[in-house]
């Protein structure tokens, strides 16, 4: 243990560096607490910007948690998987705190009770090459971590799109989630038989 605390040290203070030039970079302020849990490495981000770094349905925390881990993976291929959370949101407390008083404001639900998409249906779309290198990207974090990776709802044009580059992947498998016409892709190893 004595020996990995100097390399927990030095990937700490790395770590911090990296995440307040993205910060700095992104017109956000933030500290961070980072802690050593398990195999990763958890940073508790505090930031009187929190909903700009949570983001629409969190895809900026997300985004800059995957950006991290490439970054400092890229310096070192041993670095431990970092995971971001502000405000309990990675565990799901903000959510239940958000329909609670002193949330973030809500977009207004339609009369089914779903939330209105801000996006029309002839709005800006990702092409065919972005949602294949999405489903790639995808696949490499859940080889490499382990775990399953949940994409941004998207309709089922977009879905169908991810499955389909994945299709042939014997180690991945894919599974749409939610409810209505917009639902998350769900990216996972496949169970071994």
């Amino acid at each position: 243990m004595s020996e990995e605390n100097p390399k927990f040290e030095q990937q700490k203070e790395q770590l911090i560096r990296t995440l307040a030039t993205m910060f700095d970079y992104l017109g956000l302020n933030g500290t961070f607490r980072v802690e050593m849990r398990d195999d990763r490495i958890s940073v508790k981000i505090a930031s009187d910007d929190a909903g700009r770094v949570i983001g629409r349905k969190g895809q900026t925390l997300e985004s800059l948690q995957l950006l991290a881990n490439r970054i400092m993976f890229k310096t070192d291929n041993e670095f431990p998987h970092v995971m971001l959370d502000i405000d309990g949101y990675a565990n799901g407390a903000r959510e239940s705190r958000d329909d609670e008083e002193g949330g973030e404001p809500r977009r207004p639900r339609s009369e089914s009770g779903r939330r209105q998409s801000r996006r029309s249906d002839d709005g800006p779309r990702n092409s065919r090459e972005q949602l294949e290198q999405q489903a790639r990207d995808a696949a490499k974090e859940v080889k490499r971590w382990g775990e399953p990776v949940k994409l941004p709802e998207m309709n089922a044009h977009d879905r169908r799109i991810i499955h389909l580059a994945l299709q042939d992947d014997p180690e991945i498998t894919t599974e749409s989630e939610g409810e209505g016409n917009f639902k998350k892709v769900v990216v996972s190893l496949k169970k071994a038989e």
